[in-house]
């Protein structure tokens, strides 16, 4: 059953009931439209950070209504939707993670110095944000200044960090799934686009590295997490370093990656019986191939157009890609329930 206000490709799936809730529904309204679907046989998942919040303000309700509520308990929520918090717990806990001041509330740090990363303190998931980045690089003091006043003007404390982008960074994702101890987790490193552009991954692919699985593991074990979730980390090559990043506590865009490599993760949330066959942990690459394309090709940010990519490398990473965002042979239909209408402002 997809619950949601908005008329999402989901709903056309023939696997799934569609429950549409009007676009101001209360969370009391919320609450009453999940009530048919309730029950200790149920589960309960937000895919979105706003229903994560939603989850948050009326866990004791939800806890009671379902089985079980796929997300780990309040207190690690607010540290994975809050960046500043989860930079102040992965140093309680001696994780790895960029050096992070919070602009406008702490004292800057003496060494934190330029080049530096600027993001939003809050995860803007869902939310409307008045057109500011998920994440820029500033090299100097005017730059800083100026963006530090567009997330003032909007009402977004800012996060600003150190920086390694300069440091040949590779990007790698760990999704998992923990239960009662039992972590499944593999890690999954992002193609496209180059980690300069601080974008959401449109190319992803199977890639193992366990020091970066260790990283992730450790963090998800520290902060007991029970439920789905995906840990980010970046490899700064030119130091060897890993940082953590975030833990997004919920299903992440690349999902299709965990069943497609064998990955039960719902499976052993729901106490399933696990397979047979043991997981793979390569030869899986998953893309989103219009927001690919356009990556590529626009005339705005397309790499391949503006010579950051060549030609032919970009056709063979296409020749590689067995899992699509949204294709699927047994359930093709939601492949062709997008809206249309702001295809035409891409360029």
């Amino acid at each position: 059953v997809v619950v949601d206000h908005a008329d999402g490709i989901a709903f056309a799936s023939r696997f799934a009931t569609a429950c549409r809730l009007p676009p101001a529904a209360s969370d009391d309204a919320v609450l009453a439209a999940l009530q048919p679907f309730a029950g200790p046989s149920s589960a309960l998942v937000a895919t979105g950070d706003p229903w994560v919040r939603f989850v948050m303000r009326r866990r004791a309700e939800l806890d009671a209504a379902f089985g079980r509520v796929l997300h780990p308990a309040n207190a690690a929520l607010d540290i994975c939707l809050d960046k500043q918090r989860f930079a102040d717990w992965c140093d309680a806990q001696r994780l790895p993670a960029p050096r992070a001041w919070l602009a406008g509330v702490q004292a800057r740090p003496a060494d934190l110095r330029m080049p530096l990363l600027v993001r939003p303190a809050r995860t803007l998931h869902g939310l409307a944000h008045h057109g500011l980045p998920k994440a820029q690089e500033v090299a100097d003091e005017p730059a800083l200044t100026a963006l530090l006043a567009r997330f003032a003007a909007a009402g977004m404390p800012a996060l600003v960090s150190e920086s390694l982008l300069a440091q040949s960074p590779v990007q790698y994702s760990v999704p998992f799934a923990r239960r009662r101890g039992t972590t499944l987790s593999f890690v999954a490193r992002k193609l496209r686009p180059a980690p300069a552009r601080c974008s959401v991954g449109t190319c992803v692919e199977l890639w193992p590295q366990p020091q970066v699985e260790a990283v992730a593991r450790a963090a998800v074990e520290a902060l007991d997490y029970e439920g789905v979730g995906e840990v980010e980390i970046l490899h700064a090559q030119a130091s060897d370093r890993l940082a953590l990043i975030e833990i997004n506590a919920r299903p992440w865009l690349q999902y299709a990656l965990a069943p497609a490599s064998g990955h039960d993760f719902l499976g052993l949330l729901l106490d399933r019986p696990p397979a047979a066959r043991a997981p793979r942990k390569s030869g899986r690459r998953w893309i989103d191939l219009e927001s690919d394309l356009f990556g590529a090709l626009s005339s705005s940010v397309g790499a391949v157009r503006h010579g950051e990519l060549g030609a032919l490398a970009y056709l063979r990473s296409l020749l590689g890609v067995n899992v699509f965002a949204r294709f699927d042979w047994r359930d093709p239909a939601p492949a062709w329930h997008r809206p249309r209408a702001a295809a035409g402002t891409r360029r």
